[in-house]
């Protein structure tokens, strides 16, 4: 199972590149002309895929440099307390990684580290989502949904012209929506051995999905991060703003992912989304 895991973990990333480029190009032949919208959306996804790529592979954990044995306590938290009484720091033991680090931190079983301030790990991004990171991830969420729903626009109606022979002139919006279903395209394929466009429409019923759950997700990460609800701040239920969240480029970082691909700091070092 464990093999299993580490295969699916190293190919879905892969699959998702592989399946992003099936639907450019299948978007761009179908729509005969080059939509400088369509390639606007397809960029920003692959941008701040990188982003996200990049800032998770260069987060740093902070470690404290002191052997296990120097704690009197065997419990995986432990409190120094330095020259100050009244200052308590404590540290978390990860037993894989073998060292003490600052909380809030946690082991990702897929990167095999410690993250600080980690949501989540995205199997088809192929790295941990973090503090750092956030913005980029709903941004992401974002443009996904948007590409998803364009190439929606050109496949319709495409689909609804070669399969209109299956529809009945007297037919309710049910039964033609049926027809940009997966199983009955499927079945008339193998019963009358016509052509159902199996292939597409396994395509729009996969970018449906793909689109709403992308949506979905996306305004509900954007909503958390809003109202404190995040993984990462769970006992302090902090709440970001804006400028937080997407950094000190702020609402620029929709047209450019600046924070990433620049760095995670602005020029001046001031951006909010410090390292850690």
């Amino acid at each position: 199972m464990k093999l299993f895991n580490k295969i699916a973990i190293k190919l879905c990333p892969a699959l998702a590149i592989l399946f992003g480029t099936i639907v450019v190009f299948t978007t761009l032949y179908l729509s005969n002309k080059i939509s400088m919208v369509f390639m606007f959306f397809c960029l920003q996804v692959y941008l701040n895929w990188y982003s996200i790529y990049s800032i998770c592979k260069k987060a740093s954990t902070v470690k404290v440099k002191r052997s296990r044995k120097e704690y009197i306590s065997n419990s995986q938290f432990v409190s120094i307390v330095g020259n100050n009484s009244s200052s308590c720091t404590k540290f978390w033991y990860c037993e894989k990684c073998m060292c003490y680090t600052g909380r809030p931190t946690q082991h990702c079983s897929c990167c095999e580290r410690c993250f600080h301030f980690r949501d989540h790990h995205c199997f088809f991004i192929g790295v941990c989502i973090l503090r750092q990171n956030m913005g980029n991830f709903i941004l992401i969420c974002l443009y996904t949904s948007l590409a998803s729903f364009y190439s929606l626009s050109v496949l319709g109606p495409y689909l609804h012209e070669h399969l209109k022979h299956f529809v009945k002139p007297d037919s309710t919006y049910f039964n033609i929506i049926l027809n940009f279903c997966f199983p009955v395209a499927l079945v008339r394929q193998l019963m009358s051995k016509e052509d159902t466009c199996i292939i597409l429409v396994t395509l729009f019923d996969t970018l449906v999905s793909i689109g709403c759950i992308s949506l979905a997700f996306g305004i509900w990460k954007l909503y958390a991060c809003l109202t404190g609800k995040q993984r990462y701040y769970l006992y302090e239920g902090r709440k970001q703003d804006l400028k937080e969240i997407f950094g000190n480029y702020g609402i620029s970082n929709i047209i450019f992912p600046y924070n990433g691909l620049i760095g995670t700091r602005d020029i001046g070092g001031k951006s909010m989304l410090k390292e850690v």
